[in-house]
Protein backbone atom coordinates (compact mmCIF):
# COMPACT_ATOMS: atom_id res chain seq x y z
CA UNK A 1 0.00 0.00 0.00
CA UNK A 2 1.54 3.25 -0.95
CA UNK A 3 2.22 5.88 2.08
CA UNK A 4 0.71 8.88 -0.05
CA UNK A 5 -2.60 9.01 -2.35
CA UNK A 6 -4.76 11.47 -3.37
CA UNK A 7 -8.17 11.55 -1.88
CA UNK A 8 -11.10 13.63 -3.21
CA UNK A 9 -8.20 15.92 -4.56
CA UNK A 10 -6.38 16.15 -1.14
CA UNK A 11 -3.03 14.70 -0.56
CA UNK A 12 -3.29 12.57 3.01
CA UNK A 13 0.15 11.55 4.66
CA UNK A 14 -1.28 7.64 5.24
CA UNK A 15 -4.54 6.23 5.05
CA UNK A 16 -6.45 3.42 6.44
CA UNK A 17 -7.55 5.72 9.41
CA UNK A 18 -8.41 8.74 7.44
CA UNK A 19 -11.58 9.87 8.00
CA UNK A 20 -11.79 11.37 4.27
CA UNK A 21 -10.43 7.85 3.09
CA UNK A 22 -13.34 5.60 1.40
CA UNK A 23 -10.52 3.31 -0.70
CA UNK A 24 -9.35 0.82 2.08
CA UNK A 25 -11.85 0.96 4.89
CA UNK A 26 -15.27 -1.27 4.81
CA UNK A 27 -18.49 -0.80 6.18
CA UNK A 28 -17.69 -2.30 10.01
CA UNK A 29 -14.04 -0.57 9.85
CA UNK A 30 -15.71 2.98 9.38
CA UNK A 31 -18.34 1.99 11.88
CA UNK A 32 -15.85 0.79 14.95
CA UNK A 33 -14.16 4.60 14.10
CA UNK A 34 -17.22 6.15 14.29
CA UNK A 35 -18.75 4.55 17.89
CA UNK A 36 -14.87 5.34 19.26
CA UNK A 37 -15.57 8.99 17.99
CA UNK A 38 -18.93 9.44 19.39
CA UNK A 39 -17.46 7.81 22.63
CA UNK A 40 -14.44 9.90 22.97
CA UNK A 41 -16.16 12.94 21.51
CA UNK A 42 -18.75 12.34 24.77
CA UNK A 43 -16.31 11.84 27.56
CA UNK A 44 -13.88 14.43 26.38
CA UNK A 45 -15.47 17.11 24.98
CA UNK A 46 -18.43 18.58 27.62
CA UNK A 47 -15.34 18.50 30.41
CA UNK A 48 -12.49 20.48 28.82
CA UNK A 49 -14.99 22.89 27.59
CA UNK A 50 -16.36 23.05 31.05
CA UNK A 51 -12.74 24.15 32.15
CA UNK A 52 -12.14 26.61 29.70
CA UNK A 53 -15.62 28.34 29.79
CA UNK A 54 -13.98 28.98 33.73
CA UNK A 55 -11.07 30.14 32.44
CA UNK A 56 -12.56 32.76 29.89
CA UNK A 57 -15.25 33.85 32.78
CA UNK A 58 -12.53 34.25 35.57
CA UNK A 59 -10.77 36.44 32.99
CA UNK A 60 -13.23 39.12 31.74
CA UNK A 61 -15.00 38.98 35.06
CA UNK A 62 -13.40 42.05 35.62
CA UNK A 63 -15.46 43.73 33.25
CA UNK A 64 -18.56 42.97 35.03
CA UNK A 65 -16.77 43.63 38.17
CA UNK A 66 -16.11 47.20 36.56
CA UNK A 67 -19.97 48.04 36.49
CA UNK A 68 -20.63 46.90 39.99
CA UNK A 69 -17.80 49.72 40.75
CA UNK A 70 -14.60 48.52 41.52
CA UNK A 71 -13.05 51.38 39.82
CA UNK A 72 -14.65 53.41 42.53
CA UNK A 73 -14.43 51.10 45.69
CA UNK A 74 -10.58 50.95 45.10
CA UNK A 75 -10.14 54.13 43.92
CA UNK A 76 -8.51 53.48 40.24
CA UNK A 77 -7.99 56.63 38.21
CA UNK A 78 -6.90 57.43 34.66
CA UNK A 79 -5.56 54.03 32.81
CA UNK A 80 -5.14 52.14 35.87
CA UNK A 81 -8.04 49.92 35.12
CA UNK A 82 -7.13 49.06 31.90
CA UNK A 83 -3.55 48.62 33.34
CA UNK A 84 -5.10 45.91 35.42
CA UNK A 85 -6.12 43.92 32.34
CA UNK A 86 -2.90 44.19 30.71
CA UNK A 87 -1.09 42.92 33.50
CA UNK A 88 -3.07 39.52 33.41
CA UNK A 89 -1.31 38.92 29.93
CA UNK A 90 2.13 39.41 31.00
CA UNK A 91 1.97 36.64 33.16
CA UNK A 92 0.22 34.39 30.70
CA UNK A 93 3.17 34.96 28.17
CA UNK A 94 5.93 33.97 30.54
CA UNK A 95 4.63 31.03 32.10
CA UNK A 96 2.66 29.34 28.75
CA UNK A 97 5.83 28.05 27.09
CA UNK A 98 7.01 26.56 31.06
CA UNK A 99 3.28 25.30 31.68
CA UNK A 100 3.07 23.39 28.78
CA UNK A 101 6.63 21.77 28.99
CA UNK A 102 5.28 20.78 32.30
CA UNK A 103 2.31 19.21 30.90
CA UNK A 104 4.28 17.15 28.84
CA UNK A 105 6.97 15.93 31.03
CA UNK A 106 3.39 14.90 33.52
CA UNK A 107 -0.08 14.33 32.75
CA UNK A 108 -2.97 16.46 32.21
CA UNK A 109 -5.20 14.81 34.91
CA UNK A 110 -2.42 16.19 37.36
CA UNK A 111 -1.31 19.50 35.95
CA UNK A 112 -4.40 20.98 34.48
CA UNK A 113 -6.91 20.51 38.40
CA UNK A 114 -3.43 21.88 39.77
CA UNK A 115 -2.65 25.48 37.85
CA UNK A 116 -6.84 25.53 37.77
CA UNK A 117 -6.87 25.22 41.52
CA UNK A 118 -4.20 28.23 41.44
CA UNK A 119 -6.13 30.16 39.46
CA UNK A 120 -9.05 29.32 41.63
CA UNK A 121 -7.49 30.29 44.71
CA UNK A 122 -6.20 33.33 43.30
CA UNK A 123 -9.63 34.66 41.47
CA UNK A 124 -11.37 33.91 45.32
CA UNK A 125 -8.72 35.87 46.70
CA UNK A 126 -8.99 39.05 44.23
CA UNK A 127 -12.18 39.89 46.12
CA UNK A 128 -10.01 40.54 49.10
CA UNK A 129 -7.67 43.25 47.27
CA UNK A 130 -8.43 47.26 48.62
CA UNK A 131 -6.06 49.22 46.33
CA UNK A 132 -4.52 49.41 42.44
CA UNK A 133 -1.09 47.46 43.25
CA UNK A 134 -3.03 44.05 45.04
CA UNK A 135 -5.36 43.88 42.02
CA UNK A 136 -2.39 44.26 39.67
CA UNK A 137 -0.47 41.19 41.69
CA UNK A 138 -3.82 39.46 41.76
CA UNK A 139 -4.36 39.78 37.92
CA UNK A 140 -0.54 38.95 37.54
CA UNK A 141 -0.76 35.90 39.25
CA UNK A 142 -4.10 34.79 37.94
CA UNK A 143 -2.47 34.88 34.10
CA UNK A 144 0.52 32.73 35.53
CA UNK A 145 -1.93 29.98 36.35
CA UNK A 146 -4.25 30.11 33.41
CA UNK A 147 -1.39 30.34 31.26
CA UNK A 148 -1.30 26.35 31.12
CA UNK A 149 -4.76 25.90 30.18
CA UNK A 150 -6.10 26.82 26.41
CA UNK A 151 -2.49 25.61 25.19
CA UNK A 152 -2.41 22.53 27.44
CA UNK A 153 -5.88 22.10 26.20
CA UNK A 154 -5.26 22.08 22.77
CA UNK A 155 -1.98 19.63 23.40
CA UNK A 156 -5.10 17.24 24.77
CA UNK A 157 -6.56 17.17 21.92
CA UNK A 158 -4.21 16.82 19.31
CA UNK A 159 -3.42 13.48 21.50
CA UNK A 160 -6.65 11.72 20.96
CA UNK A 161 -7.92 12.99 17.83
CA UNK A 162 -6.05 13.00 13.99
CA UNK A 163 -5.41 16.19 12.50
CA UNK A 164 -8.01 16.09 10.41
CA UNK A 165 -10.71 15.72 13.28
CA UNK A 166 -8.60 18.55 15.63
CA UNK A 167 -10.33 22.12 14.19
CA UNK A 168 -13.90 21.25 14.71
CA UNK A 169 -12.88 19.64 18.32
CA UNK A 170 -10.89 23.24 19.62
CA UNK A 171 -13.75 24.96 17.31
CA UNK A 172 -16.47 23.67 19.74
CA UNK A 173 -14.76 24.26 23.21
CA UNK A 174 -13.51 27.95 22.16
CA UNK A 175 -17.40 28.65 20.35
CA UNK A 176 -18.67 27.17 24.07
CA UNK A 177 -16.31 29.92 26.02
CA UNK A 178 -17.26 32.59 22.91
CA UNK A 179 -21.03 31.77 24.14
CA UNK A 180 -20.25 32.29 27.87
CA UNK A 181 -18.53 35.51 27.22
CA UNK A 182 -22.28 36.57 25.83
CA UNK A 183 -24.22 35.87 28.96
CA UNK A 184 -21.36 36.63 31.08
CA UNK A 185 -23.06 39.62 32.04
CA UNK A 186 -26.17 38.19 32.59
CA UNK A 187 -23.97 36.08 35.51
CA UNK A 188 -22.66 38.86 36.56
CA UNK A 189 -26.11 40.47 36.87
CA UNK A 190 -27.71 38.06 39.42
CA UNK A 191 -24.75 37.58 41.93
CA UNK A 192 -24.39 41.76 41.61
CA UNK A 193 -28.14 41.45 43.63
CA UNK A 194 -26.23 39.89 46.55
CA UNK A 195 -24.33 43.27 46.65
CA UNK A 196 -23.87 44.43 50.03
CA UNK A 197 -25.20 41.12 51.80
CA UNK A 198 -23.03 40.55 54.68
CA UNK A 199 -21.05 43.48 53.90
CA UNK A 200 -19.46 41.99 50.83
CA UNK A 201 -19.76 44.50 47.70
CA UNK A 202 -21.13 43.10 44.04
CA UNK A 203 -17.88 43.06 42.73
CA UNK A 204 -16.45 41.01 45.88
CA UNK A 205 -19.39 38.50 45.30
CA UNK A 206 -18.22 38.05 41.61
CA UNK A 207 -14.75 37.18 42.41
CA UNK A 208 -15.42 35.17 45.69
CA UNK A 209 -18.63 33.29 43.76
CA UNK A 210 -16.73 31.96 40.63
CA UNK A 211 -13.37 31.35 42.37
CA UNK A 212 -14.80 28.96 44.18
CA UNK A 213 -16.80 27.32 41.49
CA UNK A 214 -13.17 27.06 40.10
CA UNK A 215 -11.81 25.44 42.80
CA UNK A 216 -14.79 22.93 43.23
CA UNK A 217 -14.55 21.73 39.27
CA UNK A 218 -10.98 21.26 39.39
CA UNK A 219 -10.75 19.21 42.43
CA UNK A 220 -13.58 16.99 40.89
CA UNK A 221 -11.18 17.06 37.74
CA UNK A 222 -8.13 15.01 39.34
CA UNK A 223 -10.75 12.39 38.74
CA UNK A 224 -12.71 12.58 35.55
CA UNK A 225 -9.76 13.94 33.11
CA UNK A 226 -8.34 11.00 30.70
CA UNK A 227 -4.86 11.13 30.50
CA UNK A 228 -4.13 9.38 26.69
CA UNK A 229 -5.58 6.47 25.09
CA UNK A 230 -3.01 4.21 25.88
CA UNK A 231 -4.34 4.86 29.68
CA UNK A 232 -8.00 5.73 29.15
CA UNK A 233 -9.96 3.39 31.12
CA UNK A 234 -13.45 4.37 29.90
CA UNK A 235 -12.50 2.45 26.38
CA UNK A 236 -12.04 -0.99 25.87
CA UNK A 237 -8.70 -2.90 24.94
CA UNK A 238 -9.65 -3.14 20.91
CA UNK A 239 -11.22 0.94 21.31
CA UNK A 240 -7.74 1.78 22.55
CA UNK A 241 -5.92 -0.50 19.69
CA UNK A 242 -7.72 1.58 17.15
CA UNK A 243 -7.54 5.31 18.78
CA UNK A 244 -3.74 4.70 19.30
CA UNK A 245 -3.48 2.95 15.59
CA UNK A 246 -5.24 5.94 14.20
CA UNK A 247 -2.57 8.23 16.13
CA UNK A 248 0.29 6.73 14.80
CA UNK A 249 -1.04 6.24 11.28
CA UNK A 250 -1.96 9.63 11.04
CA UNK A 251 1.13 10.94 11.97
CA UNK A 252 3.26 8.50 10.01
CA UNK A 253 6.84 8.41 10.49
CA UNK A 254 6.57 11.87 12.03
CA UNK A 255 5.07 9.74 15.22
CA UNK A 256 7.06 10.76 18.25
CA UNK A 257 5.89 10.24 21.94
CA UNK A 258 9.05 10.68 24.12
CA UNK A 259 10.46 13.72 25.62
CA UNK A 260 13.84 15.43 24.63
CA UNK A 261 15.59 18.45 25.16
CA UNK A 262 16.35 18.67 21.43
CA UNK A 263 11.94 18.48 20.46
CA UNK A 264 11.96 21.84 22.19
CA UNK A 265 15.32 23.33 20.51
CA UNK A 266 13.11 22.22 16.94
CA UNK A 267 10.30 24.37 17.55
CA UNK A 268 11.91 27.16 18.81
CA UNK A 269 14.06 27.07 15.46
CA UNK A 270 11.22 26.38 13.32
CA UNK A 271 9.97 28.96 10.66
CA UNK A 272 6.44 27.08 10.80
CA UNK A 273 6.07 27.62 14.80
CA UNK A 274 7.28 31.79 14.42
CA UNK A 275 5.51 32.20 11.19
CA UNK A 276 1.68 30.77 13.09
CA UNK A 277 2.80 33.18 15.83
CA UNK A 278 2.67 36.48 14.13
CA UNK A 279 -0.48 35.08 12.32
CA UNK A 280 -1.60 34.52 16.05
CA UNK A 281 -0.95 38.23 17.52
CA UNK A 282 -2.77 39.54 14.67
CA UNK A 283 -5.84 37.89 15.33
CA UNK A 284 -5.96 38.29 19.29
CA UNK A 285 -5.40 41.86 18.89
CA UNK A 286 -8.74 42.03 17.53
CA UNK A 287 -10.45 39.11 19.39
CA UNK A 288 -9.75 40.71 23.11
CA UNK A 289 -10.23 44.44 21.91
CA UNK A 290 -13.55 43.16 20.26
CA UNK A 291 -14.31 41.20 23.36
CA UNK A 292 -13.18 44.06 26.17
CA UNK A 293 -14.92 46.20 24.73
CA UNK A 294 -17.99 45.47 22.24
CA UNK A 295 -20.37 46.66 25.37
CA UNK A 296 -18.66 50.44 24.86
CA UNK A 297 -18.21 50.50 21.31
CA UNK A 298 -22.17 49.51 21.48
CA UNK A 299 -23.05 52.27 24.17
CA UNK A 300 -20.88 54.86 21.89
CA UNK A 301 -23.93 53.93 18.94
CA UNK A 302 -26.37 55.50 20.92
CA UNK A 303 -27.53 53.00 23.02
CA UNK A 304 -28.44 53.50 26.86
CA UNK A 305 -26.19 51.19 29.58
CA UNK A 306 -28.81 48.62 29.65
CA UNK A 307 -29.41 47.84 26.02
CA UNK A 308 -25.76 48.03 24.93
CA UNK A 309 -25.47 45.14 27.71
CA UNK A 310 -27.75 43.42 25.94
CA UNK A 311 -26.96 44.49 22.36
CA UNK A 312 -23.04 43.16 23.14
CA UNK A 313 -24.36 39.42 23.23
CA UNK A 314 -25.64 39.29 19.61
CA UNK A 315 -22.11 39.07 17.76
CA UNK A 316 -20.83 36.71 20.98
CA UNK A 317 -23.63 33.92 19.94
CA UNK A 318 -22.63 34.94 15.87
CA UNK A 319 -18.95 34.22 16.68
CA UNK A 320 -20.18 30.75 18.33
CA UNK A 321 -22.41 29.72 15.48
CA UNK A 322 -19.30 30.54 12.90
CA UNK A 323 -16.62 28.99 14.57
CA UNK A 324 -18.63 25.76 14.74
CA UNK A 325 -19.63 26.06 10.96
CA UNK A 326 -16.16 26.99 10.30
CA UNK A 327 -14.48 24.25 12.13
CA UNK A 328 -16.62 21.60 10.49
CA UNK A 329 -16.29 22.78 6.79
CA UNK A 330 -12.20 23.42 7.40
CA UNK A 331 -11.91 19.34 8.84
CA UNK A 332 -14.31 18.03 6.04
CA UNK A 333 -12.25 19.93 3.22
CA UNK A 334 -9.31 19.13 5.17
CA UNK A 335 -8.14 23.05 4.60
CA UNK A 336 -7.04 25.61 7.17
CA UNK A 337 -5.46 28.63 5.50
CA UNK A 338 -8.31 29.49 2.87
CA UNK A 339 -11.05 29.65 5.42
CA UNK A 340 -8.06 31.59 7.85
CA UNK A 341 -7.90 34.18 5.09
CA UNK A 342 -11.79 34.70 4.54
CA UNK A 343 -12.40 34.56 7.78
CA UNK A 344 -10.22 37.58 8.33
CA UNK A 345 -11.44 39.38 4.76
CA UNK A 346 -14.91 38.67 6.90
CA UNK A 347 -13.60 40.96 10.14
CA UNK A 348 -12.14 43.72 7.86
CA UNK A 349 -15.53 44.07 6.33
CA UNK A 350 -16.87 44.18 9.49
CA UNK A 351 -14.85 46.83 10.88
CA UNK A 352 -15.14 48.83 7.27
CA UNK A 353 -18.63 49.60 8.40
CA UNK A 354 -17.98 50.93 11.71
CA UNK A 355 -15.04 52.97 10.49
CA UNK A 356 -16.94 54.59 7.20
CA UNK A 357 -18.73 57.82 8.34
CA UNK A 358 -22.04 58.45 6.89
CA UNK A 359 -22.92 54.82 8.15
CA UNK A 360 -26.22 54.28 10.08
CA UNK A 361 -26.61 53.10 13.39
CA UNK A 362 -28.46 49.49 12.07
CA UNK A 363 -25.36 49.80 9.78
CA UNK A 364 -22.52 49.94 12.34
CA UNK A 365 -24.01 47.46 14.72
CA UNK A 366 -24.07 44.96 11.83
CA UNK A 367 -20.83 45.80 11.23
CA UNK A 368 -19.81 44.43 14.72
CA UNK A 369 -21.85 41.23 14.19
CA UNK A 370 -19.75 40.46 11.37
CA UNK A 371 -16.84 41.44 12.78
CA UNK A 372 -17.55 38.85 15.54
CA UNK A 373 -18.40 36.24 12.63
CA UNK A 374 -15.15 36.35 10.89
CA UNK A 375 -12.52 36.84 14.41
CA UNK A 376 -13.68 34.00 16.72
CA UNK A 377 -13.35 31.46 14.43
CA UNK A 378 -9.77 32.47 13.23
CA UNK A 379 -8.98 31.79 16.84
CA UNK A 380 -9.17 27.77 16.67
CA UNK A 381 -8.55 27.27 12.85
CA UNK A 382 -4.75 29.27 13.31
CA UNK A 383 -3.87 27.28 16.03
CA UNK A 384 -5.03 24.00 14.59
CA UNK A 385 -3.44 24.57 11.71
CA UNK A 386 -0.14 24.80 13.38
CA UNK A 387 -0.77 21.65 15.60
CA UNK A 388 -1.78 19.78 12.36
CA UNK A 389 2.15 20.57 10.82
CA UNK A 390 3.83 19.87 14.00
CA UNK A 391 4.82 16.04 14.83
CA UNK A 392 5.94 14.66 18.23
CA UNK A 393 4.10 15.63 21.65
CA UNK A 394 6.99 17.80 22.71
CA UNK A 395 7.49 19.73 19.91
CA UNK A 396 3.70 20.31 19.08
CA UNK A 397 3.27 21.48 23.03
CA UNK A 398 6.05 23.56 22.97
CA UNK A 399 5.26 25.09 19.27
CA UNK A 400 1.57 25.52 20.22
CA UNK A 401 2.10 27.25 23.84
CA UNK A 402 5.04 29.55 22.29
CA UNK A 403 2.75 30.44 19.44
CA UNK A 404 -0.49 31.54 22.05
CA UNK A 405 1.93 33.15 24.58
CA UNK A 406 3.12 35.63 21.65
CA UNK A 407 -0.19 36.07 20.51
CA UNK A 408 -1.65 36.83 24.08
CA UNK A 409 0.99 39.71 24.42
CA UNK A 410 -1.86 41.08 22.03
CA UNK A 411 -4.01 40.75 25.02
CA UNK A 412 -1.65 43.41 26.87
CA UNK A 413 -1.79 45.49 23.44
CA UNK A 414 -5.56 45.17 22.59
CA UNK A 415 -6.41 46.76 26.44
CA UNK A 416 -4.67 49.90 25.51
CA UNK A 417 -6.11 50.80 21.47
CA UNK A 418 -9.75 52.05 22.81
CA UNK A 419 -9.21 55.33 24.38
CA UNK A 420 -12.32 57.22 26.14
CA UNK A 421 -14.82 57.22 23.78
CA UNK A 422 -13.03 57.34 20.41
CA UNK A 423 -12.95 53.82 18.97
CA UNK A 424 -12.56 55.03 15.24
CA UNK A 425 -8.74 54.68 15.72
CA UNK A 426 -9.09 51.78 17.46
CA UNK A 427 -10.62 49.63 14.40
CA UNK A 428 -8.44 50.75 12.51
CA UNK A 429 -5.73 49.20 14.34
CA UNK A 430 -7.33 46.49 14.45
CA UNK A 431 -7.52 46.25 11.03
CA UNK A 432 -4.09 46.87 10.38
CA UNK A 433 -3.30 43.94 12.25
CA UNK A 434 -5.47 42.10 10.33
CA UNK A 435 -3.99 42.57 7.01
CA UNK A 436 -0.50 41.66 8.05
CA UNK A 437 -2.28 38.59 9.56
CA UNK A 438 -3.32 37.80 5.51
CA UNK A 439 -0.04 38.64 4.42
CA UNK A 440 1.48 36.20 7.14
CA UNK A 441 -1.21 33.54 6.18
CA UNK A 442 -0.61 34.14 2.28
CA UNK A 443 3.03 33.13 2.72
CA UNK A 444 3.00 30.72 4.95
CA UNK A 445 0.52 28.76 2.33
CA UNK A 446 2.98 29.03 -0.17
CA UNK A 447 5.99 27.80 1.79
CA UNK A 448 4.16 24.91 3.27
CA UNK A 449 3.01 24.02 -0.36
CA UNK A 450 6.33 24.16 -1.79
CA UNK A 451 7.57 22.03 1.34
CA UNK A 452 4.89 19.73 0.19
CA UNK A 453 5.61 19.39 -3.37
CA UNK A 454 9.46 18.56 -2.41
CA UNK A 455 8.76 15.56 -0.01
CA UNK A 456 6.49 14.37 -2.77
CA UNK A 457 9.03 14.51 -5.71
CA UNK A 458 12.12 14.14 -4.00
CA UNK A 459 11.72 12.33 -0.39
CA UNK A 460 15.17 10.78 -1.32
CA UNK A 461 16.84 14.27 -0.97
CA UNK A 462 15.51 14.92 2.70
CA UNK A 463 16.57 11.49 3.75
CA UNK A 464 20.30 11.72 2.07
CA UNK A 465 22.79 11.40 4.11
CA UNK A 466 21.33 10.91 7.74
CA UNK A 467 21.78 7.96 9.80
CA UNK A 468 18.88 5.26 11.20
CA UNK A 469 18.60 7.20 14.37
CA UNK A 470 18.27 10.77 12.61
CA UNK A 471 15.30 9.00 10.21
CA UNK A 472 13.07 7.98 13.09
CA UNK A 473 13.17 11.72 14.77
CA UNK A 474 12.63 13.79 12.09
CA UNK A 475 9.29 13.95 13.09
CA UNK A 476 7.18 17.13 10.60
CA UNK A 477 10.53 17.20 8.53
CA UNK A 478 10.38 13.58 7.27
CA UNK A 479 8.63 13.27 3.57
CA UNK A 480 5.93 10.80 4.93
CA UNK A 481 4.28 13.79 7.13
CA UNK A 482 2.61 16.15 4.50
CA UNK A 483 1.71 19.15 5.89
CA UNK A 484 -1.75 20.62 6.48
CA UNK A 485 -2.30 23.71 4.23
Amino acid sequence: MSQRHLVKGKLTSRGKYDKYNDEYEDEEEKEEERKLLRKMDSRLLPLVTLLYVLSFLDRVNIGNAKLANIEEDLGLTGNQYNWSLAIFFIGYVLFEVPSNIMLAKTKPSIWIPTIMVGWGIVMTLMALVIDFEQLMAARFFLGAFEAGLFPGIVFFITMWYIRSEQNYRIGIIYAGATLAGAFSGLIAYFIMNLDNKFGISGWQWIFLIDGLITILIALLAYFFISDYPETAKFLTNNERTLAIKRLKYDAGSGHLTHFEKEYVLAAIKDWKVWSAMFIYIGIVIPVYSFSFFIPAIVNGMGFDTVISQLLAAPPFIFGSISTVIVAITSDRLATRGLLLLICCVISILGYLLLIIPGISTPGKYTGACIVGIGIFPSVPTSITWLNNNLAGNVKRATGSAMMIAFGNIGGAISSQIYQSNEYTIGHMIAVCFLFVTIAFIIIQYGLLKMENKTKIRNPEQILAGRSDSEIRNLGDLHPEFIYSL
